[in-house]
């Protein structure tokens, strides 16, 4: 079964960095950080910069291409992404992420 994570957008996820929950990428280690790859639906690979500060009760970030991704998608607050591990990623370029958008309606945006 293939893991998956979607957040709703928040004034700081499309102005400083897309905060993920603590569980999203568990296994990776608090106090380090790394360049991650995501497909959009268009088939574009964007490299996000993750970090997981250190200590506890701290949120994995990702930032770096994220706010080109954001300006690019034009996304808003509301506006949810679907994140998943592609399990048919290219070898060759490491790990590799599918990224997903789901626009709200002007009508349901406050």
């Amino acid at each position: 079964m293939e893991k998956s994570f979607s957040k709703k957008l928040n004034d700081i996820d499309i102005e400083r960095r897309l905060l993920l929950s603590e569980n999203c990428i568990k296994d990776f280690p608090r106090g380090h950080e790394a360049y991650l790859k995501f497909k959009d639906e268009d088939g574009q690979v964007w490299t996000f910069r993750c970090r997981v500060p250190p200590g506890g009760g701290s949120k994995p970030a990702l930032s770096g291409d994220w706010f080109l991704f954001v300006r690019s998608k034009d996304l808003k607050v509301g506006d949810v992404i679907v994140i998943a591990l592609d399990r048919e990623k290219d070898q060759a370029a490491g790990e590799q992420f599918t990224i997903k958008v789901k626009k709200t309606t002007s009508t349901t945006r406050n």
